[in-house]
């Protein structure tokens, strides 16, 4: 059943092609239990399933965690789910899709995500701007909602480190379409 539930969310994640197999091989009963359970993966057409630890890129890695949470948080009743770089290796069509899920998944549970593509952060219902900056004992973090004409020019800044008309333009385009759902 998990193999089944995974591979659809593998293709709701654009690895139209990916297979995921759980293998269970039984041992002596330890502090570790009575079984080894290796994940086994295949995430293209023509490649052998083989131990996910050896085969899965970063992106491909990233969609897998992604499809893995939202399964384990269906079934254990989980309302708050958080990602820390879930856009890691993946980038265009695949980025957006990702931030795409996660707006699903905000839908029945608390999505805290802290991602550094627009194109995924472009789909949150609120933004948050986490920054760093040293006094003269310690180092404070700083946490600031970013609204309107801030977000934009935040966006804009992570797409190219620079904010003019056209950066702007093309991160208002971004947030359009993230909102659009």
């Amino acid at each position: 059943e998990l193999e089944q539930k995974v591979e659809l969310q593998l293709k709701d994640l654009m690895l139209e092609n990916g297979v995921f197999r759980v293998n269970i091989e039984p041992q002596a009963l330890g502090s570790l239990g009575q079984d080894r359970v290796i994940f086994m993966v295949s995430m293209n057409r023509g490649i052998d399933v083989s131990m996910l630890s050896k085969v899965a890129s970063g992106g491909e890695l990233s969609r897998l965690m992604l499809g893995l949470k939202v399964i384990f948080s269906e079934i254990q009743g989980i309302s708050t789910l958080i990602f820390d770089e879930i856009d890691s290796g993946v980038s265009g069509r695949v980025a957006f899709r990702i931030g795409e899920k996660m707006k699903e998944i905000s839908k029945k549970a608390q999505v805290i995500s802290i991602a550094h593509l627009p194109s995924v952060a472009a789909w949150a219902g609120n933004h948050y701007l986490t920054s760093k900056y040293d006094n003269e004992s310690k180092t404070i973090t700083k946490i600031e909602a970013i609204e309107g004409e801030a977000r934009v020019e935040h966006l804009a800044i992570m797409m190219t480190g620079v904010i003019n008309e056209e950066t702007k333009n093309a991160a208002r385009l971004t947030l359009e379409k993230g909102q659009s759902i």
